[in-house]
């Protein structure tokens, strides 16, 4: 059986460039997660590429919307999924959105679900039309 959860979405407090997740931010981001799941208790989340580029691609979408909305989880998951959970959120630094994230029960309950053993992750900058500098981070979390 096929499972998918989101949880909703959180803007804290973009269109300056089209540029990507750096390895340094989508690193902090995935960090941040198993730090978390460490203090449940749990194990870390392996890195899953596919999960990464998806995660990316999204974060892009919501920087150059300067707004958040869910992806369609299947949509460029690898095929052997069998439970998908997203988060998306905003904010000023990665760590106050990961701070955010674990304050909304919906968004720590994927961080911390002991069922998805795999994640992607992106963390995309830009400036919104009123000025505001954000960064854009969407976790992609997989069970198979």
């Amino acid at each position: 059986m096929r499972m998918i959860a989101a949880a909703g979405m959180l803007c804290i407090g973009v269109l300056a460039s089209a540029c990507e997740s750096t390895p340094v931010d989508r690193n902090e981001v995935i960090a941040e997660v198993n730090a978390s799941r460490a203090e449940a208790g749990l194990p870390p989340l392996r890195e899953n590429l596919t999960l990464d580029r998806k995660a990316d691609a999204w974060a892009q979408r919501l920087r150059d919307s300067c707004s958040l909305s869910h992806s369609k989880l299947s949509d460029g998951a690898p095929e052997e999924w069998m439970k998908l959970g997203e988060n998306v959120g905003y904010g000023g630094t990665i760590a106050q959105v990961h701070d955010a994230y674990m304050n909304s029960p919906g968004h720590r309950a994927n961080i911390l679900d002991p069922s998805f053993t795999s994640m992607g992750a992106a963390a995309v900058w830009g400036t919104c039309p009123d000025g505001t500098h954000r960064v854009f981070t969407v976790h992609e979390f997989m069970h198979t």
